[in-house]
C-alpha cells in the first residue's frame, strides 16, 4: 500500500491584521510573550493553518475565534522575529516568520477557542496538535508532529506525514485515520459505524466497546491480532491496513 504524495498545505501568512516584532522576549534568557487576539465572526466552517509550534484547540461558548499565543526564544544575529496572524474568509493563518534555516531559537505555542458549532480543519506544519471536546466535524492534517484528540463525537479525520496519531474517548460514528510514519492508537467510547485506519510505517491499535464488528485487516509486514467479536453483517465496520507495522484490534479495557 503506497499512499499518494500530498503537497504541503500550510502557507506563510501575508497581509496580516496584526504583525508583532518581538524583541524583549527574544533576548537570551527571556521568557515568552503572551498575546491574545479575537478573530471573527466566522461561518460554520473554519481552517486553522500554523507553520510551526504546538497548537491546542477546543470548542467553547464564544462568539468569535479567540487565540492566545506565546512567542519566545531569540533570533539569529540580533534580527527581529516577526509573527503574524490573519483571518481571511474561513481561513486563519498563524506564522512565526522563522524559516527552516533560522540560526536562532524561535519558540511558539497557541491555544485557540472556536464556537461550538464550527466544523474545524487544522493544517499543522510542525510540532504537536491537540483537540478535545468537539461535537462538530474535525479534520487534522499534520506534516511533522503528533496529533492527539480526546472526547470527540463528530466525523473525524486525522492525517500525519510524520508523527503519532492518538485518539481517546472517541464517540464519532465515522473515523478515517492515515499515517505515513508513526503509530496510530484509537480508543472508542461508543461503537463506531465505520473506521478506516491506514499506516505506511507504524503499528495500529484500535480499542472498541464490547460488541460485534465487521473487521478487515491487511499488512505486508507485521503481526495481526483481533479479539473482538466478529460478524460480517455487523453495522460496525473496521478496516485496518499497514505496509510495515503490527495490527491490534481489541476490546477496550472495562468494556
Amino acid at each position: 500500500m503506497t499512499m499518494p504524495a500530498r503537497a504541503p498545505r500550510v502557507r506563510p501568512a501575508a497581509g496580516a491584521l496584526l504583525t508583532v516584532a518581538v524583541l524583549a522576549s527574544c533576548a537570551p534568557g527571556g521568557g515568552s510573550e503572551r498575546e491574545e487576539r479575537g478573530f471573527g465572526p466566522v461561518g460554520d466552517r473554519l481552517t486553522i493553518a500554523v507553520d510551526r509550534g504546538d497548537l491546542d484547540v477546543r470548542p467553547s461558548d464564544v462568539a468569535e475565534v479567540e487565540v492566545t499565543r506565546w512567542l519566545g526564544g531569540w533570533p539569529s544575529f540580533g534580527a527581529e522575529t516577526e509573527a503574524a496572524w490573519e483571518l481571511v474568509g474561513d481561513r486563519l493563518e498563524m506564522g512565526t516568520g522563522c524559516g527552516p534555516l533560522s540560526l536562532g531559537r524561535c519558540d511558539v505555542r497557541y491555544e485557540v477557542l472556536v464556537p461550538r458549532d464550527v466544523a474545524l480543519t487544522v493544517e499543522g506544519g510542525g510540532a504537536q496538535v491537540t483537540a478535545a471536546g468537539f461535537d462538530a466535524a474535525l479534520e487534522i492534517d499534520s506534516e511533522n508532529g503528533a496529533v492527539r484528540v480526546e472526547d470527540v463525537s463528530g466525523p473525524l479525520t486525522l492525517r500525519s506525514d510524520n508523527g503519532e496519531l492518538r485518539g481517546s474517548g472517541v464517540r464519532s460514528a465515522r473515523v478515517a485515520v492515515e499515517s505515513r510514519s508513526g503509530e496510530i492508537h484509537l480508543s472508542f467510547a461508543a461503537a463506531p459505524a465505520r473506521v478506516v485506519a491506514a499506516a505506511e510505517n507504524g503499528a495500529v491499535t484500535i480499542e472498541l466497546p464490547d460488541t460485534a464488528y465487521d473487521v478487515t485487516t491487511a499488512t505486508d509486514n507485521g503481526a495481526v491480532r483481533s479479539d473482538v467479536a466478529q460478524d460480517p453483517g455487523s453495522p460496525h465496520a473496521v478496516t485496518v491496513r499497514t505496509d510495515n507495522g503490527a495490527i491490534d484490534v481489541r476490546t477496550a479495557a472495562g468494556a
